[in-house]
C-alpha cells in the first residue's frame, strides 16, 4: 500500500486591495497573505508532501504589482519545495497577454517560474505525472477570459481526453469551479458541476477552488472511496463576510492494493479570525453605553486584538444619541472593528403618526413619508425614504440634523 500526500491551497488572491480596511491596515493584511503562502511551503516540506496543489485565484487580478509578482515567483523557490501544480481561476485566468502566466512576457521582465512549478494553460484537461509517484497523474485545466462561465468542466464531453487510470495508480483533478447547490450568497457561479458528475468522473480526488469556505464531498464507488472533492477555501479571510478558520488542506491518498482511499485534514493558517456579532442596543442612553455592550459581546465571543469583527447593532437608538462607529478605546480592541448600523432605528413612534389625523407640520410630514415608505416595494427606495423621514424628525424635534442614517437597510 502506497501513500500520496498533497497540500492544497487556493483563493489566495495576492494583490487584493482590501479596501474595506483602513488604509494603515491594508499592507499588514497583505503581509498575512504572503506569510500564509510561505507557511504552506513549509508545511508541505515538513509533512513530506509530494506536491502542492493550487486550484485557482493565486492572484486577485491581472494588474498585479511587480513586487507581488516577484514574491509569488520566489515563494516556491525554497530548497526542498515539492512540485507545484497551478490551475488558473476566474480572477487570474490564463491568456497569452497574462503578465504572470505567459513565459515570454515574464522573460521580458527577467522573471520566470521555478522549473518545478507547472501551470495548466489550456481550458481542456491535460495530465502531468507526479515525480516519485508511479502511475499517479495530476490533471488540470485553466480558466480563460473567453470561457463561458456556464461551461461544465466535468461533463462527459469535457473528460474525453482523460484516459483510463494506470494499474495501481490514480488520477487527481485540479480546477476552479462551482459545486451546484452549495454556492455561497453573493458568489458568482463559475464552471458549474454537480455531485453526480463528481461521483461519475475518472478522478480519485478533485481539488477545487473558487468557494472561500472549506468544504468536502464524500462518497463511495467509482474510482475511489472517502473524500471525492474538497475546497480548501480562501487561504486567509478576504473580507468581513468570511468568518471562521482559513488555511489549506492536507490530502492523503492510500492506493496500490485496493481502491484508492482519500482523506483530508484542514490546516488552520490564517493568523486572524473574522467574527460577526449581534448586539441589541435598545434603552442605551449614550454612545459609551453602547460601546460597553459591544465590549461584552467581544469578550463573550473570544475576539482577540489580532481579529477582525463586524458588530451588527439592532434596536431603537435613543433620540439625541449619535453613533458613527466604535470609540477609540473599542477600536483598539481588535485588528479591525466595524459597526453595521443598518438594523438600527431612532426611537420615534411612527405608529403614532398613523393613528390620528395630522394637525401640525411635523405630523403631516411624518404621515406622508410613512405612507410613501409603506407603499414602496424597492428596498433601496424604502431605505432612502426612511432616511429622509428620520432626518426630518430630527430637525423638528432636536433642532439639528447630523449624519446618522446613511446605512439604513433591511
Amino acid at each position: 500500500m502506497a501513500l500520496a500526500r498533497f497540500i492544497q491551497v487556493s483563493d489566495v488572491h495576492l494583490g487584493a486591495p482590501f479596501r474595506w480596511l483602513p488604509s494603515e491596515r491594508r499592507e499588514e493584511r497583505r503581509r498575512d497573505q504572503r506569510a500564509v503562502l510561505e507557511r504552506v511551503v513549509r508545511e508541505a516540506m515538513e509533512r513530506g508532501a509530494h506536491a502542492i496543489l493550487v486550484p485557482g485565484d493565486l492572484f486577485d487580478q491581472e494588474g498585479v504589482e511587480a513586487a507581488t509578482l516577484a514574491f509569488a515567483l520566489s515563494v516556491f523557490e525554497v530548497r526542498g519545495c515539492p512540485p507545484v501544480f497551478i490551475a488558473p481561476g476566474n480572477h487570474d485566468p490564463y491568456s497569452e497577454r497574462s503578465l504572470y502566466w505567459n513565459e515570454r512576457l515574464l522573460q521580458a521582465r527577467a522573471m520566470r517560474w521555478p522549473a518545478h512549478v507547472h501551470v495548466f494553460h489550456t481550458p481542456y484537461w491535460t495530465g502531468v505525472s507526479v515525480p516519485g509517484l508511479p502511475g499517479v497523474r495530476v490533471w488540470g485545466r485553466s480558466y480563460a477570459p473567453s470561457m463561458e462561465s456556464v461551461e461544465r468542466p466535468l461533463a462527459p464531453a469535457a473528460l474525453k481526453s482523460v484516459p483510463s487510470v494506470d494499474a495501481g495508480g490514480f488520477h487527481l483533478g485540479l480546477f476552479h469551479g462551482s459545486l451546484e447547490g452549495h454556492c455561497p450568497p453573493g458568489q458568482k457561479m463559475t464552471a458549474p458541476f454537480s455531485e453526480a458528475e463528481v461521483a461519475g468522473g475518472p478522478f480519485a480526488y478533485l481539488a477545487a477552488g473558487h468557494y472561500h469556505t472549506s468544504s468536502r464531498l464524500e462518497g463511495s464507488g467509482g474510482p475511489s472511496a472517502g473524500v471525492r472533492m474538497a475546497y480548501a477555501g480562501s487561504a486567509v479571510a478576504l473580507d468581513v463576510t468570511e468568518p471562521g478558520a482559513h488555511g489549506a488542506l492536507e490530502v492523503r491518498v492510500e492506493y496500490g492494493r485496493r481502491l484508492p482511499f482519500v482523506e483530508v485534514e484542514f490546516l488552520d493558517l490564517d493568523p486572524r479570525r473574522v467574527h460577526v456579532l449581534m448586539v441589541e442596543i435598545s434603552h442605551a442612553t449614550s454612545a459609551e453605553q453602547i460601546d460597553r455592550r459591544v465590549q461584552k459581546a467581544l469578550d463573550d465571543a473570544g475576539v482577540s486584538e489580532r481579529d477582525i469583527a463586524t458588530v451588527r447593532l439592532s434596536g431603537r437608538l435613543a433620540r439625541g444619541v449619535r453613533l458613527a462607529g466604535p470609540g477609540a478605546d473599542l477600536r483598539a480592541r481588535a485588528f479591525h472593528l466595524g459597526f453595521d448600523l443598518r438594523r438600527l432605528r431612532p426611537d420615534y413612534d411612527l405608529d403614532a403618526y398613523r393613528a390620528k389625523e395630522p394637525g401640525t407640520t411635523e405630523e403631516r410630514f411624518a404621515r406622508t413619508l410613512v405612507e410613501r415608505r409603506d407603499q414602496e416595494s424597492d428596498p433601496l427606495q424604502r431605505a432612502l425614504i426612511e432616511s429622509a423621514l428620520y432626518y426630518g424628525l430630527d430637525a423638528f424635534q432636536l433642532r439639528e440634523v447630523a449624519p446618522a442614517y446613511e446605512e439604513l437597510g433591511e
